[in-house]
């Protein structure tokens, strides 16, 4: 069964009810400094959130995609299989999009192998 959680991947953005709320789980999941292009702000952020969540879709995707635009491939695939792995929930993309996290770790893998194949 999927449920609906707020996030994604690189290009997610964490959605809440209020601006307020938004805000936060954007800077909690790294998307605000991923959107900078700050990827050394948002792998911090994320090392950080990860100890409190370490399970947390959003936590491992995101950092996936910071690992996979630092080279980091092989780190990147085994965040990507940890998802896979967990419980498959809806997530909102940048665009508002619903995907299912299997879904996005799914793309991340794809897109990591690609960067490992060239």
């Amino acid at each position: 069964m999927l449920t609906l959680r707020a996030s994604g991947m690189g290009l997610a953005l964490a959605l809440a009810a209020t601006a307020a709320g938004a805000q936060t789980q954007e800077q909690r999941y790294g998307f605000n400094a991923i959107q900078r292009d700050d990827l050394a702000g948002a792998e911090a952020r994320l090392i950080a959130q990860r100890a409190q969540e370490p399970n947390e879709p959003s936590v491992l995707i995101n950092l996936a995609h910071v690992y996979a635009k630092t080279g980091r491939l092989e780190q990147a695939e085994a965040l990507y299989r940890q998802v896979m792995a967990t419980d498959n929930v809806m997530m909102l993309t940048a665009s508002r999009q619903q995907v299912s996290s299997h879904q996005l770790a799914q793309r991340g893998l794809d897109r990591a192998r690609q960067m490992a194949s060239r």
